[in-house]
């Protein structure tokens, strides 16, 4: 009867064992599961800074989009239980990255031309991602609703520069190839999106109207102003 007893007592405290021990696993599975939430989305907001600053002049979009990636490593961070180095890194990384932005408000080698339809869209993605973002960092009272539309009017004039001024660039691209009917139909792809936009930016309608002299072959480029980043080899 005591080794029955015994044997019951023992069974009691493995099933004891075996519970804390599951437990604890299950605890360790969802900080790793976690984890692993908050790097995809660190990830998927770098890849959005990483094309605001390749495409935007005002940095300060890029900033406060990359300071949303700050506060997801700190998380990370405090869900580690191992070394935390490397986590420390990337945090120092992106609180520097964030600084660099601040401290330079606006670049010149930000471009909207993209060389492929694969980058154009990828980039209008991004762009359309990057604002629904900024909506998110407003509701948080992070910015203003004043800098929220001045940022959107600013993502949205992107968004539609990044195909125009891509049209634009081939349009330049076999016009110096003396084909100027290929040059004349690019002109025309990218004065339609001008066109068919409502964007209030007044940049629009000179486009239009300078995109018209370049189809009849009055002007030979547009405008640096409007365009200022690298178009061809000139």
């Amino acid at each position: 009867m005591t080794v029955f007893i015994i044997l019951i007592a023992l069974a009691f405290v493995a099933l004891i064992a075996v519970s804390a021990i599951n437990r604890k696993q299950e605890r360790e599975q969802l900080r790793r599961m976690q984890q692993r939430k908050l790097k995809l989305k660190v990830d998927a907001i770098v890849d959005i800074v990483n094309c605001l600053e390749q495409t935007l002049p005002n940095q300060l979009i890029a900033k406060h989009i990359n300071d949303e990636t700050i506060v997801l490593l700190q998380q990370i961070l405090a869900l580690e239980t191992g070394s935390k180095t490397h986590y420390e890194n990337s945090l120092r990384h992106a609180a520097a990255r964030s600084e660099d932005f601040t401290n330079a408000r606006t670049v010149n080698t930000a471009s909207y031309q993209k060389e492929s339809d694969a980058q154009i869209k990828h980039t209008q993605l991004q762009l359309a991602e990057a604002a629904t973002m900024l909506r998110h960092i407003c509701a948080l009272g992070k910015i203003t609703d004043v800098e929220l539309e001045a940022f959107t009017n600013q993502l949205s004039w992107a968004f539609l520069m990044v195909s125009v001024t891509s049209f634009i660039a081939q349009g330049h691209k076999f016009s110096h190839l003396g084909d100027r009917f290929s040059a004349q139909s690019y002109y025309r792809k990218a004065q339609q999106l001008l066109m068919d936009s409502l964007h209030p930016d007044a940049r629009r309608m000179r486009m239009i109207k300078e995109l018209s002299e370049l189809i009849e072959g009055s002007r030979e480029s547009i405008s640096r102003d409007l365009m200022p980043e690298r178009l061809i080899s000139e």
